[in-house]
C-alpha cells in the first residue's frame, strides 16, 4: 500500500550531470506514494534539464492519477531561471494550490 505523501529533497546542483539521480528519486517516490512533494529550497544551481525533470514529474503524476507539488521556498536562482525561460512553477507549489482551493 502506498503512503499518502512522500517528500523528495533536492540540494546543490540540479542539472544535466545529476539528471539520472534527480529523475530516479522522483520515480521511486511515485512508486511508494500517492502524493509526491519536491523540496527544492536547497538547490543553488539549476539548468533546463532540472526544470524538465520537474515538468516531467507533474506529467507523470497526472498520467498515474497521483499528486505532485513543490514545497518549501523556491530559491531565487530557480525563480530567475524560470522567469527568463517563460516557465512558471507557481501552480506546482503546494502553497499556491492550497490558496486557490481555499478561494473556491
Amino acid at each position: 500500500m502506498a503512503d499518502k505523501a512522500k517528500t523528495v529533497k533536492w540540494q546543490g546542483t540540479a542539472g544535466i550531470e545529476q539528471v539520472n539521480t534527480l529523475k530516479d528519486s522522483l520515480l521511486d517516490a511515485f512508486k511508494k506514494s500517492s502524493e509526491v512533494r519536491l523540496d527544492i529550497s536547497k538547490v543553488d544551481d539549476i539548468d533546463i534539464t532540472g526544470i524538465q525533470v520537474i515538468l516531467a514529474a507533474k506529467k507523470e503524476a497526472e498520467k498515474t492519477g497521483k499528486e505532485f507539488f513543490l514545497t518549501g521556498e523556491i530559491p531565487s536562482v530557480i525563480d530567475d531561471f524560470t522567469k527568463a525561460s517563460a516557465i512558471s512553477l507557481k501552480e506546482y507549489h503546494v502553497d499556491y494550490v492550497e490558496e486557490i482551493m481555499a478561494q473556491e
